[in-house]
This record gives structure tokens, C-alpha cells and sequence, in this order.
């Protein structure tokens, strides 16, 4: 197999976990209060800036092999 598709589908497997523990998970704990809708979007963003650099990182470093 290709390095670089190897690569692409691990980083693949690596997004989705990370942001199916986000998005599918987190939301299901609840702790008996009402959410702060604008913290929950601020960490949304954040979620998605992390997963950005992330996918950034293995994409610069796929190139470069």
C-alpha cells in the first residue's frame, strides 16, 4: 500500500473519532442543567480549529514523505 494513502486514511479514522467524541457523545451526558448555548459554540470553534490544524499537520506532512 501507499504511504500517503495509508496516511490519509489513518488521519481520516483519527477526525472522525475526535469529532464523533464531540459531537455524538458529549452531547448525550447530561448533568441536569440547561447548556450555555454560547460556551457550547465557542467550543465547537475551538473543536473545529484543532481538527483544522490537525488535518493541516498530516496533510503538510504527507506532502513532504
Amino acid at each position: 500500500m501507499d504511504e500517503k494513502k495509508l496516511v490519509f486514511i489513518l488521519a481520516g479514522i483519527l477526525l472522525v473519532g475526535f469529532f464523533s467524541m464531540f459531537i455524538l457523545i458529549i452531547p448525550w451526558m447530561n448533568w441536569g442543567r440547561q447548556p450555555d448555548w454560547e460556551a457550547v459554540a465557542l467550543d465547537n470553534l475551538l473543536m473545529g480549529l484543532v481538527g483544522a490544524a490537525i488535518a493541516y499537520g498530516i496533510y503538510i506532512g504527507s506532502k513532504t514523505m
